[in-house]
């Protein structure tokens, strides 16, 4: 990766900007941690859950035909590659609030070589008194947006806190690498409910200046007709690698919402099919960008290898999960409340 650029720095000095914000609480219930079933831990599904589903949902005026598929050709030029992805993590709650923690990681590959840069843990601790600050500093002072009301709940704020990271993240990204392709996990989809179009635009606009096309993978998305009727398995019972263009197809009601051209595809023959979005670079095509990110990335069940490693390095396991809980009960010098699950006091066996 190139030089360190201003959004990187800004990265860095992060945990200065929570320490300053970090209230005072005396005692905290940590959440319930099983170190017996180890998995990674991310909470952004479950603070965003009814958000994701309309965010994610391209409505399309017809139906897909098997003839509009188109074959992606394996190509031997190699670029530049680099991933982005965040994670946030309920340690538990406080008298005063909710504590948690974030992380952000980017993952670069340049002449086949693989470089980790990973941005934190930031521990956070969000109450009603600072949850207005916070968002103040990341609007006004990081993306130069204009001031709105945050989110009532303390929980979207949390996950307003970590799609802010995650897009400073990815100009950080965006600017680390030179004619190659920056991957994002999700969409290119703007005027959502967390991100304005003028934060993705911008985003894409510094990759496009170092010669960067920029690829968004959605691991969930859903193609619907006016009808409101599902399209399941778009490229499933084709057997090679290859892609359609759904752009065209798209409500027009809702095209203003996509900041890149949507595409359906399906990176290896065995591999799952994939929602897709381009933003290439100047005089690139986008079936030119997906042959290039084939020719230069490695797949696992047809997924881009590199995202898949921002996803490693970004999570939490069970076991920094207590560590983090320690560290803040012994800096913070917080009371621990015994911790338990309610649902399996009062349902247990069923339903706990």
């Amino acid at each position: 990766m190139q030089h360190k650029n201003k959004y990187h720095d800004e990265l860095e000095k992060l945990i200065d900007i929570f320490e300053r914000e970090f209230p005072e609480a005396e005692l905290l219930r940590p959440r319930s941690i099983k170190l017996d079933q180890f998995t990674y831990l991310n909470d952004e599904e479950i603070d965003k859950a009814e958000e994701i589903e309309t965010d994610e949902t391209v409505i399309l005026e017809r139906k897909l035909e098997t003839k509009e598929v188109k074959p992606l050709q394996v190509v031997s030029e190699k670029v530049p590659l680099i991933a982005v992805d965040t994670s946030s993590i309920r340690l538990g709650e406080t008298d005063e609030g909710l504590l948690s923690a974030f992380r952000a990681a980017i993952i670069a590959q340049t002449n086949g070589e693989m470089k980790c840069d990973v941005f934190g843990p930031y521990v956070v601790h969000i109450t009603e008194n600072n949850r207005q600050a916070i968002y103040d500093y990341f609007r006004r002072e990081v993306f130069g947006l204009e001031l709105i009301e945050a989110p009532t709940l303390l929980s979207k704020v949390m996950d307003r806190i970590r799609n802010f990271l995650e897009r400073l993240a990815q100009r950080t990204a965006a600017l680390s690498i030179k004619n190659g392709i920056v991957l994002w996990d999700g969409s290119l989809t703007g005027r959502t409910i967390d991100t304005p179009e003028k934060v993705i635009r911008e985003a894409l606009d510094l990759a496009h200046s170092q010669g960067n096309s920029v690829v968004a993978i959605s691991k969930k998305s859903w193609l619907r007709l006016l009808t409101g009727e599902q399209l399941l398995g778009l490229l499933d019972n084709i057997p090679n690698s290859c892609y359609i263009d759904i752009h065209s197809k798209i409500c027009t009601k809702d095209m203003k919402r996509f900041t890149g051209r949507v595409h359906v595809a399906k990176f290896t023959p065995d591999g799952f099919s994939f929602r897709v979005d381009v933003s290439p670079a100047s005089k690139l095509t986008c079936s030119r960008v997906l042959e290039l990110l084939m020719g230069s990335s490695a797949f696992y069940n047809g997924y881009p290898e590199l995202l898949r490693q921002a996803h490693i390095h970004a999570y939490f396991t069970p076991n920094e999960v207590l560590a983090l809980q320690t560290y803040a009960i012994d800096k913070y010098d917080l009371e621990v409340i015994r911790t338990f699950d309610v649902r399996r006091h009062l349902l247990a066996p069923f339903g706990a």
